[in-house]
Formats: C-alpha cells, structure tokens, sequence
C-alpha cells in the first residue's frame, strides 16, 4: 500500500506543473484604471461620528416631551457629498508607517 501512495503522489507532483497556466491575461480582467468609488458603508467605517445626523436645539422637547429628531437631523445631499469627497480623498491618500 505505501508502494502505491508513493506512485500516486510523485505522479501528482510531476504532473501539476502542466496543469498550471502561465499567462493571467487570459483568465483576468484588466484592471481597472480608475478605482472605484468608495461605498457608502465604507465611508461611514472610515469618517467615523462625522456622517452622523446633526444634533439640534430642540424647543419642541422642552414643550411635548417628545424628541424631534431622535437619531439626530440627517445631513443633506450636500453635506453628504463633501463627506464622501474627504472620505475619497482619506482613501486615496497614502502615509508613510510610523517608526517609533
């Protein structure tokens, strides 16, 4: 039985070489140029508290008891928008590793 296990595996290890294949082209797609616009939970991850609602002076609490905006007033479109550029930007950036 070891005679034969032997056989079997020099044969797969002589054989895997050719099953290998040289040129990724092939079976990659290029790469793309450009990298893809970071998510919107990817933003969130990297800007952290800062895509949170906004909290606001809230006179209606004071008079019902009842929060306005419970989680906060969202940030508008344009808020938004500047937060995923900084995001891209904190993305595209590179820094040097700290050496202590």
């Amino acid at each position: 039985m070891r005679p034969l296990m032997f056989v079997v595996a020099a044969a797969a290890l002589l054989t895997s070489p050719a099953y290998a294949q040289e040129d990724h082209a092939t079976h990659q797609p290029a790469a793309a140029a450009e990298a893809p616009a970071p998510t919107h939970e990817t933003c969130r991850a990297v800007m952290g508290r800062q895509m949170d609602g906004k909290a606001v002076h809230d006179h209606g609490r004071e008079k019902t008891g009842a929060m306005t905006w419970p989680n906060g007033k969202p940030l508008t479109a344009a808020e938004m928008e500047r937060m995923h550029k900084v995001c891209a930007a904190k993305l595209q950036q590179t820094k040097a590793p700290r050496v202590k």
